[in-house]
């Protein structure tokens, strides 16, 4: 065999002896037939010539490639086969090659180098798509992360922030600013006056108020609601502003009547009693839906109105809350039922009283202590999002000046931060106008 010598020639070294020895298509073994690797065929041949002369005979010859990354930065070279000894003594030593033969070395050898070439074109193309890929995913990433913040207009972007200033919830905000996309063009988007106007439309048009009423006596009222939202003193107001009302438009006087059923909180009976003397109106106590219904049955001739203070408890108090329903179920009083909670509430806790005083039927909501708070967004919120009407407002401890019947106007004129034009909104949400007068047969 040979070891690779000077210049990349083969130096022959000794080989032990074997009983088979394979031939070359040349007619030589191939211990015989060595290999010169160089840049070119003739660098090959000059290599050549320095060890042999003229005394060697070339065999065959081909290109390959070297080195490089999937491909790229290749280099090509040359082996050469050869014998030692002269092209005549290899040709009389050769067997004849066939026109097949020659044929089908031609044909591989040149699918051979096709594939080099399309192996490295292979390669070349991936590198492309993957960078086309990885380019294409940026302009993907880049196009999102340009619409999510072009999408938001700016007039947009500042209701928002003045939406949530008054508290109103995500939900709702959601709904507002939505309306504002399907509806504005751009142009319109651009002028915020107009967009605030547009705004606080929207926002009138959410808030429900209940139609006033007129009902055939004897009429019952009850409040009920959670503790500490002023039940009794708006029972107080709202009997002082019948009698007021009747006052100033020179009619007879209603004959009113209180009832209270809360044992629960210390002083409830005695605080409706200090109510009753100044309004010269009767207060009794009672314990069962039979003491109420014994009081109405006794007394139902002798008053126009009469109010049912009830104790107050945690929206999530469901025992005692369903323990004074039954203790209301009294047939033949018809009552009408006001749902109380103050504005300040939080919206989760509204939504919570809402949802768990519903068994009680009530018509419509009472708003207690507006003055304790500067921001009703989560009233409207909540309200609109729960289908509820609202009858009448209350700021204050005096009676009966500090309550009034809820207006749209009211609403929308305590709105912070966005302009409201009052003229319009007098025009367009105008209660006389707009409001429904239903009376009970």
């Amino acid at each position: 065999m040979y070891n690779e010598g000077f210049n990349g020639v083969a130096a022959r070294t000794s080989k032990p002896a074997a009983s088979y020895m394979p031939v070359s298509k040349f007619g030589k073994t191939e211990d015989e037939v060595q290999t010169i690797i160089g840049k070119t065929v003739e660098d090959c041949k000059r290599k050549l010539y320095a060890a042999y002369g003229h005394n060697y005979t070339i065999l065959d010859r081909k290109a390959e490639f070297k080195g490089g990354f999937l491909g790229f930065g290749q280099k090509e070279i040359w082996k050469v086969s050869y014998v030692i000894g002269s092209p005549m003594q290899a040709q009389a030593s050769a067997p004849a090659v066939s026109e097949q033969e020659k044929f089908t070395m031609d044909r591989d050898e040149i699918l051979k180098k096709a594939n080099i070439t399309t192996t490295i074109q292979v390669a070349s193309l991936d590198k492309k798509v993957d960078e086309m890929k990885k380019l294409l995913e940026s302009s993907v990433k880049t196009m999102a992360e340009a619409t999510k913040v072009g999408d938001k207009h700016p007039s947009i972007q500042k209701i928002e922030e003045i939406l949530q200033e008054n508290e109103f919830t995500f939900a709702y905000i959601n709904k507002i600013t939505t309306r504002l996309k399907q509806e504005l063009t751009v142009e319109e988007l651009e002028n915020f006056d107009f967009v605030q106007e547009k705004v606080v439309d929207y926002i009138g048009e959410s808030i429900s108020i209940t139609p006033k009423s007129f009902h055939k006596y004897p009429h019952v009222i009850i409040l009920i609601g959670p503790t500490g939202v002023g039940k009794t003193t708006t029972i107080a107001k709202l009997a002082g502003t019948m009698i007021k009302n009747a006052k100033d438009d020179n009619l007879e006087l209603p004959k009113i009547r209180m009832i209270t059923v809360d044992k629960v909180r210390v002083g409830a009976k005695e605080q409706l009693g200090i109510y009753g003397s100044i309004l010269e109106t009767p207060v009794d106590d009672a314990e069962s839906a039979e003491d109420v219904k014994t009081i109405f049955d006794t007394y139902k001739d002798t008053f126009d109105v009469l109010f049912i203070d009830t104790p107050g408890y945690s929206p999530n108090d469901f025992e005692n809350i369903g323990k004074m329903r039954k203790m209301l179920e009294v047939k033949g009083i018809s009552p009408d039922i006001y749902l109380t909670f103050m504005a300040s509430s939080k919206a989760r806790d509204m939504k919570a009283i809402i949802q768990n005083y519903e068994p009680f039927g009530y018509s419509s909501v009472i708003i207690t202590k507006w003055d304790e708070t500067s921001a009703i967004g989560n009233v409207i919120s909540v309200l609109s999002e729960k289908g509820k009407s609202i009858s009448y407002i209350t700021d204050g401890q005096l009676v009966p000046t500090h309550i009034e019947r809820a207006t749209i106007q009211k609403f929308l004129m305590n709105l912070n931060s966005i302009t409201v034009n009052r003229e319009h909104i007098e025009e367009k949400f105008n209660s006389e106008k707009n409001e429904k007068i239903t009376e009970e047969k």
